[in-house]
């Protein structure tokens, strides 16, 4: 092999190596671009989780306060006092 094809070899051997690398290239950007939406998508979702146990953690805890308040003689939200048999009706009722 003379010179001058061993300079086409080289050349073509260049040409296909940097089309290789090209391509590798385009699929590592495409899958950081990737990466960052779904961590982006990630992060909506964790904090939208922590809102959401945070208003459970309140409500269950505004509900067992209020459970408490009953279960200690407290009142109902109609006035009527609360007995360990169960309510004090306004009304006779005839038996």
């Amino acid at each position: 092999m003379d010179g001058g094809w061993a300079l086409v070899v080289a050349a073509v051997v260049t040409a296909v190596g940097a089309i290789i690398v090209a391509i590798l290239d385009k699929f590592r950007r495409e899958n950081s671009k990737d990466h960052e939406v779904v961590m982006g998508m990630l992060r909506i979702m964790h904090k939208s989780q922590q809102r959401t146990e945070d208003k459970v953690d309140k409500v269950d805890e505004r509900l067992s306060e209020h459970l408490e308040f009953h279960a200690s003689g407290g009142m109902l939200d109609n006035g009527r006092p609360v007995h360990k048999n169960g309510t004090k009706t306004n009304r006779r009722v005839s038996s």
